[in-house]
């Protein structure tokens, strides 16, 4: 374990495959334990989207890596004889890789174009990257561990920097969105593991960048409410792992009791100002 908290450079998929509960895995439980168990127990291939956004984030954060996890496809009719031939050799000779479509392949490098022009963009990402942590939560015993995408100094500033692929991010929808997909409890999960194993407070960065030409770049630091909600979040759904692991009682969306069923609580307010009752 004390190896693991200097940070340890290993492939995606290898750090996936180690023991340890990652941020990921309390966006499951936060649905459910039982989505999450199943999720655990019935792994699956990627979607092209999940596909696409590993690729950009590998030719983003390690290009020079790039080849060793992902090929090409090369521009061939595969209809015709020579170009069914031309396509088992390309995949007999990128066995285990992951393959990128040539339009994929030149959207990742006009993103990649994009945002290292923007200097401060270009500044934090020069400096860990991808490097692997675990640690073992002085509260629960549970190994907890997390990849973030960059950890740099700048100033003495150490900043913790996420890299996010989106539709849209200018500062008011990539916050909505990001408290739809979790993103302040992965974030604030990842502090609280480098906080204490590196010995020092990280300040959280977003660079968000949109898929879609121009591939417009926003670089955005929650606050410190945004970094509560999260941490409150995690901790909470960190429990339930525990209570569940402990009791081996993965539960769908009811534990012990039927769950109350109201209105929104904009709606409820409505009622309750005109003194109305629902029936």
């Amino acid at each position: 374990m004390d190896e693991r908290k200097n940070g340890i450079l290993i492939p995606n998929k290898e750090y996936r495959a180690m023991d340890g509960v990652s941020s990921s895995d309390l966006k499951k439980m936060a649905k459910s334990p039982a989505h999450f168990r199943y999720w655990k127990d019935n792994p699956k291939e990627d979607t092209p989207s999940l596909l696409f956004g590993r690729a950009v984030h590998k030719y983003i954060l390690e290009k020079d890596d790039f080849y060793k996890e992902f090929a090409v496809a090369p521009d061939i009719n595969r209809r015709t004889k020579d170009g069914k031939a031309q396509w088992l050799l390309f995949q007999d000779q990128n066995e285990g890789k992951d393959i990128v479509s040539l339009d994929d392949f030149q959207q990742i490098k006009d993103m990649h174009y994009v945002l290292y022009s923007n200097s401060f963009a270009r500044t934090l990402l020069t400096g860990k990257k991808e490097l692997s942590y675990f640690t073992e939560d002085s509260e629960t015993g549970i190994t907890m561990k997390c990849r973030p995408d960059c950890l740099t100094e700048v100033a003495g500033t150490h900043f913790l920097i996420d890299y996010k692929t989106c539709n849209d991010a200018s500062t008011d929808v990539f916050m909505r969105d990001s408290i739809k997909f979790m993103y302040d409890m992965q974030m604030a999960y990842y502090k609280h593991i480098l906080d204490e194993i590196l010995g020092v407070e990280h300040t959280v960065v977003f660079i968000a960048q949109e898929k879609t030409a121009p591939y417009c770049v926003n670089i955005m630091e929650p606050n410190e409410y945004y970094m509560r909600s999260g941490a409150d979040m995690f901790r909470e759904y960190l429990n339930l792992y525990k209570e569940c692991s402990e009791t081996g009682n993965w539960y769908g969306y009811m534990k012990d009791e039927v769950n109350s069923l109201g209105l929104p609580n904009w709606l409820q307010k409505q009622y309750e100002s005109l003194g109305s009752e629902v029936e």
